[in-house]
């Protein structure tokens, strides 16, 4: 599967798919308040007592028929049964406990999606001749324009509209096209221990250093909330500053963004088994909050993730409890705790210094090799670690 995501251009006929939207927030928190009764009677239990897709769609197909919920019939049907198995895939993690809450109800404001099926999307070129990036696709009965800046191939699967904060509507189209463009090999295997001085340190020595765009742009984002606050609710000033506000946050995390994948890519192209730790990032967030989030470790760590799947490389996490920093990667011996103030060691077993960070991606490195294999791979140590 592969998922391209274009642009839609800004025109008056986007309102039918805020207002298609509008419509579906209205079926889902219907169906929420439905669910929550349902359990709040019958409780959870296995077998006929669990509200299934199958049942909320009967109910569904039963409302269009009735005159209060007419306009239900507006928005495509393949876009409402969708919202309906979001909410039974919602319980179902929640009852399984991959969710530590179940589905509620959410504003039109919040509800920005819907999602089509392949074969009810059509796409055209405007103009084949001249090679126009500037495409059109068909949804719901109406066209609507959009950059389209790569071709998509293979066969459309699923198609989302989605809309930001700002009103600006996108579409994310999935193919079955697999995507895969695997890399020359390099025969390397690296540890990398992420820092929040330090954003990564591979066990070769080199540090990669994080951009920390939120830091940066702390200032405008405390101006533009400044100016939202004083703007008067609901004038057309407030939105403006709103919007204002939104771009400063949209502009944050396209930089992060492409920061992340292109150090991704980078650190794929250069090993071809590459170990990270795996961190407990909500305990990190409570202890020192802004900077972990501005860092997005986790949201990185699914890119480079992503990355070796497509490239043909491994990417894989020891666990959390592996004492990593402590132990010295030399000998083998574990000293006291060492305190986060503290950026270098001495091991007084074999009378050697340590960069804290380097050592913590040396045992990763080890740990990760011995763990998941890493035969006929060259471990990238550095030379003189102290």
């Amino acid at each position: 599967m592969k998922t391209y995501k274009y642009k839609i251009q800004s025109h008056k006929r986007n309102r039918h798919l805020q207002s298609d939207t509008r419509i579906i927030s209205q079926a889902h928190n219907h169906f929420i308040a439905l669910c929550r009764r349902h359990y709040r009677i019958y409780g959870h239990c296995e077998g006929y007592k669990r509200a299934t897709y199958n049942r909320l769609s009967k109910h569904l197909t039963k409302l269009k028929r009735l005159e209060k919920y007419v306009h239900w019939r507006l928005p495509c049907a393949w876009a409402m049964q969708e919202c309906l198995k979001r909410i039974e895939r919602g319980y179902l993690n929640f009852f399984q406990g991959r969710a530590k809450r179940p589905p509620k109800f959410k504003s039109w404001r919040n509800y920005r999606s819907m999602t089509f099926n392949g074969k009810q999307v059509k796409i055209e070129k405007v103009d084949k001749d001249t090679g126009c990036r500037v495409a059109k696709i068909r949804i719901t009965g109406r066209w609507y324009r959009f950059w389209y800046s790569r071709e998509t191939q293979g066969t459309l699967k699923r198609v989302t509209a989605k809309r930001d904060a700002l009103g600006d509507w996108y579409i994310s189209i999935t193919t079955d096209y697999e995507g895969f463009e695997p890399e020359p090999k390099t025969g390397n295997a690296a540890g990398f221990d992420y820092g929040n001085k330090t954003f990564l340190t591979c066990s070769d020595g080199t540090k990669y250093e994080s951009p920390e765009f939120y830091k940066q742009s702390a200032k405008a984002i405390k101006r533009a909330n400044r100016e939202l606050s004083k703007k008067q609710r609901g004038s057309n000033n407030r939105k403006r500053a709103s919007k204002h506000y939104a771009r400063t946050h949209r502009k944050i995390q396209r930089q992060r963004e492409d920061h992340h994948w292109k150090l991704a890519l980078e650190i794929v192209r250069k090993f071809d088994i590459s170990f990270f730790e795996d961190l407990n990032l909500d305990g990190m967030k409570r202890l020192w909050g802004r900077k972990v989030s501005d860092l997005a470790f986790g949201e990185f760590l699914e890119k480079v993730r992503w990355q070796g799947k497509k490239r043909g490389k491994c990417v894989e996490t020891i666990g959390r409890w592996q004492p990593t920093t402590p132990v010295c990667h030399q000998c083998g011996q574990r000293h006291a705790f060492i305190d986060l103030s503290v950026r270098d060691w001495f091991c007084q077993s074999c009378k050697i210094s340590h960069d804290r960070d380097v050592n913590a991606a040396i045992n990763i490195l080890k740990v990760g090799t011995s763990t998941f294999g890493g035969e006929g791979v060259r471990l990238a140590i550095v030379s003189n670690p102290c």
